[in-house]
């Protein structure tokens, strides 16, 4: 062999070298996308979305604080204007196979500052919302709006999840006022187009402040109640449509000693839950 055809030999050599290293560094192609999955919805973009086309469509503007909305309404006892919160954004699928968005507002009367500076006979107002997802977007199915509260402040409102597909709202409002206190919880249940009353229940009740220590034949009976509630989920039990509701009291009401627990599951007629009728303490 020529010392020419040696020197070709090495060129051809050293560029099939060159082509392998080339080769086999370069990257694996990315894999396929799954059929469908680039077209998937963003659920938290529509989600705020949703919210955002409510405001405007309530002619909500901005408050005074980062995250505050006010809004010109009126309620039975309150002329407003009002100043609240969303609450936080739950996405959940119930029964019947919809996408459903969830949440809350809780807003005060702007002369209650923020701080129960209204009158006493002033609520605030809270609203509970539930959109469905249609053709792509949220749509604003039910909502209710409820007047709770005292002194210009509105009762808290949470979504919570009453089952393992049933989803709902609590709100839980409180007040003092000569001597007596009391705070309560009710529940509401989102039920195909609507949003129902599942009940109320006392939580804290006590009239202690009215006479004080000092006694007398003019003093009511004591009252002093404590009840304490929850949703039992235990891992590896069965479970209905619905939770447990698990509820403990004890304490005293119209001076005689008090004390229970039970586990209540709605009504299957009215989906109320059955409270029992010495714990609805009302001053």
């Amino acid at each position: 062999m020529t010392k020419t055809n040696k020197t070709m030999l090495l060129i051809v050599l050293m560029i099939g070298l060159a082509a392998g290293v080339y080769w086999l560094e370069q990257p694996a192609p990315a894999p396929l996308a799954p059929v469908g999955a680039a077209h998937a919805p963003d659920l938290n973009r529509l989600a705020e979305q949703a919210v955002a086309v409510y405001r405007s469509n309530q002619g909500m503007q901005a408050g005074p604080k980062p995250g505050q909305w006010k809004l010109q309404a009126q309620a039975s006892n309150s002329p407003g204007p009002f100043v609240g919160v969303f609450g936080p954004l739950q996405l959940a699928r119930d029964g019947q196979g919809r996408q459903l968005l969830l949440t809350t507002f809780v807003a005060d009367t702007a002369d209650s500052a923020g701080e129960g500076m209204d009158s006493f006979a002033a609520s605030g107002i809270s609203r509970l919302l539930c959109f469905v997802l249609q053709d792509g977007q949220f749509v604003l199915q039910t909502e209710k709006q409820l007047e709770m509260g005292s002194n210009g402040m509105a009762a808290a409102a949470r979504v919570v999840q009453l089952g393992p597909q049933e989803w709902g709202w609590v709100m839980q409002s409180a007040y003092i006022q000569q001597g007596y206190s009391a705070s309560s919880v009710e529940f509401f249940h989102a039920v195909a187009s609507d949003i129902r009353s599942m009940g109320r229940l006392t939580e804290q009740a006590d009239n202690k402040g009215v006479c004080g220590d000092a006694g007398g034949d003019g003093c009511p009976a004591l009252t002093d109640l404590q009840v304490h509630w929850q949703w039992l989920q235990q891992a590896g039990q069965p479970v209905g449509r619905f939770y447990p509701l698990d509820i403990r009291w004890q304490g005293h009401v119209d001076g005689k000693p008090v004390r229970g627990q039970r586990q209540l599951l709605p009504d299957a007629n009215s989906g109320n839950y059955p409270f029992p009728p010495g714990l609805n303490v009302q001053f």
